[in-house]
């Protein structure tokens, strides 16, 4: 058996999570951990730096994720005092559609719905979004977790419903057991979450939903754990010795696979299934190149487009491949003759029908940087 840290929070949790990315991933190797998942609080700043150290650890796979704000009984555009709450939820990409979905969804909670520094979405947008994602019920700020502590396993189950509609086999309860070990310290999240757990895995049974297990990752290690409770009193304003301040358990760190199943020994199966979350998630790449729109070129010019791509030919042969060797095509060439011509024509004006060669030299030189980057109708809009 083997294990995948699915609910992890970067540095990017901004004031939240202390995990450096690249830590966490020399970890995860160091535990032969085959994945990896980024799920910080609302928003995806972590995603670019997380795929670049992927790279340097081939042995495990990066999963994208995040770990979103929802509404539930209302818009998430309404912003006053009784329109404040959220819920909990984690979203993780199955694919590169999935992660598109996955930036329409946060990207909408920070335009749209963001109050009290929270980016909140409703039911609504995440349904819309849905596709190529996997859902996970979160910690015991979830919507399903909050319904079994508050008593009302009848709004649990109809929310597990809504959500197996929405996502079908890509749903999983989650389940968390972080105990403090810290003298003195209360137990009441391990006590919600040994409820919640309850209930989940009751809902499990009746409604076939499969259960995942996470341990809601802030920090990498656990000798870590009284750093990252200094890292929480800066973002509360609260002493050290203020004793009813914020509080995490300081179990939140990247577990070993023994010391998950040591909490889980009743339900093994609740890790077993982090590695089929895992198998779901496809590799895809993220980068693209700029993205520019086309410059309309004028007819009078295209009636004599032959002659002009003869005559700057020397030109465009510089761009006429991108770095990967790929044909730029048709329409690059004919912005590149265009741009050209205009430069040119804008010289003479300048500097008389006969350029000096320095003159010469050096536009020469600026057209085919600017063509060998790819970047003629940039120039020709501007």
């Amino acid at each position: 058996m083997s294990f995948v840290h699915l609910h992890v929070h970067t540095q990017y949790s901004i004031l939240d999570g202390q995990s450096a990315i690249s830590d966490l991933f020399a970890r995860a190797k160091e535990l032969e951990m085959p994945a990896l998942a980024i799920t910080d609080h609302g928003n995806m700043y972590g995603v670019k730096e997380f795929l670049k150290v992927a790279k340097k650890f081939p042995e495990v796979k990066p999963i994208i994720g995040c770990e979103i704000y929802v509404t539930k009984h209302y818009d998430h555009k309404l912003k006053d005092k009784d329109h404040r709450g959220y819920y909990h939820l984690i979203l993780l990409a199955k694919d590169y559609n999935g992660y598109k979905n996955l930036m329409k969804i946060v990207s909408t909670g920070h335009i749209e719905g963001k109050y009290y520094e929270k980016p909140r979405v409703s039911h609504e947008i995440v349904e819309k979004y849905s596709e190529g994602l996997v859902c996970c019920s979160a910690c015991i700020a979830g919507e399903i977790p909050r319904a079994i502590i508050a008593g009302d396993m009848k709004g649990a189950e109809e929310a597990v419903m809504w959500h197996k509609k929405v996502f079908g086999d890509d749903f999983y309860l989650e389940v968390q057991q972080h105990k403090t070990e810290i003298p003195g310290q209360s137990q009441e999240v391990y006590e919600h979450q040994m409820v919640a757990n309850e209930g989940i895995f009751l809902l499990a049974e009746k409604t076939g939903t499969k259960v995942v297990a996470t341990n809601d990752v802030h920090f990498v290690r656990k000798e870590d754990g009284p750093a990252h409770d200094r890292l929480i009193c800066l973002t509360t304003n609260t002493f050290v010795d203020e004793p009813d301040r914020m509080r995490y358990t300081q179990q939140e760190y990247l577990k070993t696979e023994e010391e998950m199943l040591d909490m889980f020994y009743k339900h093994p199966e609740t890790l077993a299934n982090t590695l089929e979350v895992a198998e779901k998630i496809q590799n895809y790449k993220v980068d693209k190149d700029p993205i520019l729109p086309k410059f309309d070129l004028p007819e009078e010019f295209m009636a004599d487009i032959d002659r002009y791509l003869e005559e700057y030919k020397g030109i465009i042969d510089e761009g006429r491949c991108d770095k990967n060797g790929n044909e730029r095509g048709e329409e690059f060439c004919n912005s590149v003759a265009y741009l050209c011509h205009l430069t040119y024509k804008g010289a003479h004006w300048r500097y008389g029908e006969t350029l000096s060669d320095v003159q010469a030299e050096r536009i020469e030189f600026e057209l085919k940087t600017i063509c060998k980057m790819g970047f003629p109708d940039y120039f020709l809009i501007v």
